[in-house]
């Protein structure tokens, strides 16, 4: 049985006191470690960040709530798979459901069914689904060793990212092709996960670099909560890939692409497809810059009963430039996706194979009304073959009050735009098409603080009231079935997102998070909803972490990260669906020489097992287990 709520208390301040015991403890060893391992928090600050604004700008000055995971962090982290990086944001909601499904959401409405309002590009790819508005995490795979940093967007995005960029964006940054030269391999196994990476980098020419990689992984088994499950899901797979980017004068050129198959073992679950990305970027005279991007991406779903394949084509032009005390950037997209989905079960879709469209233009300018105060504007347009077409304003304004204090806030507006199984899918008898969907739709309000109210700390404060409108519900037809999907929800929600960091000393660092979130949700007259909400998501109502980096030698590093989840629960259901719990994770990497790390990480070490997602509609119920994992690191 889970422990109450006093006993986690005491689990929780334990673990504080052995996080503090432990760094006393190594003290005496090597106190500027650190400075050659991270950032200082200085460095930190002035970071320059791209997904508040599409250009760079420094992180201290974005009008926005936004957290960056680097590469360090991943690497300090132990984790193997981009989902579990993820849980270092404060501002997301990350569960595990199985061996290869997660659901991941910002602000709220996480679960299979609901955790389609968070947009995630992976250098300016979106992996965006429109058969069901969202992320397939079972299909993303991304080498962590070339990750250069992920910005994590908490708020409405739908101006510059459009739709479904409704509660948050995640942007995957991976490095150019220069700094990842030389040989690189990243093997372990435990007793749930094996994974190995192998990339080499080289140099064409003065100006030409590539790299090329493999990476393959195989994780174990879960267990299911019902015990009539018999079902097993280990999960494993393999995917290659490519990069090389070219630099000849004021011109910069990217070629990109992967390869993946993955499968769910004895499911006879199979994910297979593959990615083109091309971009060129131009420094233009006047301080500005003109980019242009293509790519195509091809995946494809197959199990028992079903058979999806999906193209995606999608071309954008940006162009970046300052007018006076204006920061301008607009740019143009268009995109089309298609899609083939054959189903052997009761349910399928009115049109199996189809085209759909997508076209946007978008403007923002950012104005400095004077030295410390900027306003920003922006606008976009879209106009989407299930959706129609969509106005996505948004305004901020920052103000660098003084310079260890910038203040922030902000009014939005973003859409969820219809997928596929919100007005296609039926079953005979049971569900009929629905044509007439809407988008979901969010006004979002927003203030926030970031600063360094003491010496050696940084802090993130960000507030926000959302109201949404047009939410899905299930609605009965003529007081009985068949069931149409209709937008009969409706309401707000409310919450705080707090980080930081604090230096203790020049090897120890401490990183606290914490979020909370209200929802007030309710029909709308003259609607029905069978589902008792379930488009409400399964959110709990507060997250706490606290992460400790410490550089106990020279060569020693020692991570330690404590989280608490609130029991997971959803209107109109009175019942706890997931009970809250509090986990650990612990990580020792000895540095052997300046090619090779060794380490050995355990995660979930306070139980044995716990539940992190309950929707059995979707997915069978499963326990994520404790495991440990042992791993060689070696560069040259």
């Amino acid at each position: 049985m889970p422990p109450s709520a006093p006993a986690r208390l005491r689990y929780f301040r334990a673990a504080v006191v052995g996080i503090l015991a432990v760094a006393a403890a190594g003290k005496a060893d090597a106190q500027t470690v650190e400075q050659l391992r991270a950032l200082s928090l200085e460095q930190l600050g002035n970071i320059e960040i791209s997904s508040v604004s599409r250009r760079p700008e420094p992180l201290n000055e974005a009008a926005a709530a936004i957290f960056v995971i680097g590469a360090a962090d991943i690497r300090r982290s132990g984790a193997t798979s981009l989902p579990e990086v993820l849980r270092l944001a404060p501002n997301l909601e990350v569960a595990r459901l199985n061996a290869f499904t997660y659901t991941i959401t910002a602000r709220g409405f996480n679960s299979p069914e609901s955790s389609n309002k968070l947009q995630v590009l992976i250098d300016g790819r979106s992996v965006y689904s429109p058969l069901a508005s969202t992320v397939f995490w079972d299909a993303v795979n991304v080498d962590l060793d070339d990750v250069e940093r992920i910005e994590v967007v908490s708020g409405p995005g739908g101006t510059l990212y459009g739709s479904n960029a409704v509660n948050g964006v995640i942007n995957v940054i991976t490095k150019n092709s220069a700094d990842t030269q030389g040989l690189l391999a990243d093997i372990g196994g435990g007793t749930m996960d094996r994974n190995g990476t192998f990339r080499y980098g080289g140099r064409i020419d003065a100006g030409t670099t590539y790299r090329a990689y493999g990476t393959g992984f195989d994780r174990g088994d879960t267990k299911p909560v019902s015990p009539t499950d018999f079902s097993y899901d280990a999960f494993h797979g393999g995917q290659v890939g490519f990069r090389t980017d070219r630099t000849s004068g004021q011109d910069a050129y990217t070629l990109q692409g992967d390869l993946y198959d993955h499968a769910v073992i004895r499911n006879v679950e199979r994910l297979f497809g593959g990615n083109m990305l091309g971009r060129w970027t131009r420094q233009l005279d006047s301080g500005g810059s003109l980019q242009f991007q293509a790519y195509y991406m091809n995946d494809n779903r197959l199990s028992t009963g079903l058979h999806d394949t999906l193209s995606t084509y999608d071309v954008q032009v940006q162009h970046n430039m300052a007018v006076g005390d204006h920061q301008i950037v607009s740019g143009v997209e268009a995109r089309a996706w298609r899609e083939g989905i054959f189903t052997s079960g009761p349910f399928g879709f009115a049109q199996p194979v189809q085209m759909l469209y997508l076209g946007s233009v978008f403007a923002q300018d950012e104005y400095a009304l004077r030295p410390d105060l900027k306003l920003t504007v922006g606008l976009k347009l879209s106009d989407e073959t299930l959706a129609g077409f969509d106005a996505l304003p948004n305004i901020r304004l920052g103000w660098q009050a003084v310079p260890s204090v910038f203040l922030w806030s902000a009014v939005s507006r973003a859409v969820r735009t219809p997928s596929r199984i919100d007005q296609q899918l039926q079953s005979p008898g049971f569900l009929v098409p629905s044509p007439n969907f809407k988008s979901e739709k969010l006004t979002a309000f927003e203030i926030g603080y970031r600063g360094h109210p003491f010496p050696r700390t940084t802090l993130s404060i960000s507030t926000y009231y959302n109201l949404y409108d047009d939410i899905r519900s299930d609605n009965f037809t003529n007081g009985g079935l068949p069931i149409m999907l209709g937008n009969g929800i409706a309401g707000d929600s409310y919450g705080v997102e707090i980080w930081g960091t604090y230096a203790v000393t020049d090897w120890w660092r401490l990183k606290p998070g914490f979020s909370w979130l209200h929802k007030n949700l309710h029909l709308k007259p003259g609607n029905t909803d069978i589902s008792a909400f379930q488009a409400a998501g399964q959110d709990p109502s507060y997250q706490a972490q606290l992460r400790s980096e410490m550089n106990l030698t020279d060569t020693v590093e020692l991570d330690l990260a404590v989280r608490e989840i609130g029991a997971v629960s959803r209107p109109q259901v009175t019942s706890e669906l997931v009970p809250s719990y509090l986990e650990a994770d612990a990580r020792i990497g000895w540095h052997v020489t300046k090619s090779v790390e060794l380490s050995l990480e355990g995660t979930n070490l306070v139980h044995a097992r716990h539940l992190e997602g309950f929707d059995p509609s979707t997915t069978a119920p499963r326990y994520i287990p404790r495991a440990v994992f042992a791993r060689v690191r070696l560069q040259l």
